[in-house]
């Protein structure tokens, strides 16, 4: 299904819950800036904006896991749709330093 949409600066949309997922981060016009994986997607979105890596008026797109979904599988689709977009605050391939799951 279609990715939610929250945008911390405005409010707008709908703050991820503390479950795990995909996110992407996206500037004011649209671009992909970066694309993550985790496992509490509300904890890393604060953690994102306390680093200042969502800039300001960007937008947090984010997608819930399934409940047949692994942090092993997640993470492959992570690194897959990195490959595929390039973002450039992605600075490695990720996955790094997390230990795999399941």
């Amino acid at each position: 299904g279609r990715p939610m949409k929250y945008n911390p600066t405005t409010g707008a949309g709908t703050k991820p819950p503390a479950r795990p997922g995909e996110y992407r981060i996206r500037d004011a016009y649209g671009s992909m800036l970066y694309i993550g994986e985790t496992d509490n997607l509300a904890r890393r979105t604060a953690e994102h904006i306390r680093s200042g890596k969502l800039p300001s008026y960007g937008t947090i797109e984010y997608q819930l896991a399934d409940g047949r979904s692994t942090s092993r599988t997640r993470r492959e689709h992570e690194r897959s749709k990195i490959a595929q977009h390039r973002p450039p605050l992605n600075r490695s391939g990720g996955g790094e330093g997390r230990p795999a799951g399941r």
